[in-house]
């Protein structure tokens, strides 16, 4: 969980408790059991819509491509010197300074950056 995430939840719980410590002191035990069981059940729908539509998951990385070396590729093959994924992996991608990318022959690839598919 990253920094807002984490913040929110921490807030959010927080909150939570407050809610129900006054509950409990202003209107005693049974409204307080009331609340309760309000906060938890709203808490257990927000986790629920949380984990369906998720906070990013994995395809929330960073990816960033520095300084790499060259890559040649021959005959039908492939080399990377950078970083090859699933297209849904990076919302945020730099490349910076990467080396020669060759490919000789038909079929051949190289890649000195990022190569999402």
């Amino acid at each position: 969980m990253r920094g807002a995430a984490r913040t929110m939840v921490l807030v959010g719980s927080g909150a939570c408790l407050v809610a129900i410590a006054v509950a409990a002191l202003a209107a005693g035990l049974e409204e307080a059991s009331w609340v309760a069981g309000v906060v938890g059940a709203v808490t257990g729908v927000a986790g629920l819509v949380h984990a369906v539509w998720g906070s990013g998951g994995s395809g929330s990385s960073r990816l960033r491509v520095t300084r790499t070396g060259a890559a040649t590729a021959r005959n039908g093959g492939t080399a990377n010197t950078g970083i090859t994924g699933a297209s849904d992996a990076a919302t945020d991608a730099t490349v910076s300074e990467t080396g020669d990318a060759r490919a000789d022959g038909d079929g051949s690839g190289a890649n000195t950056g990022i190569h999402l598919t």
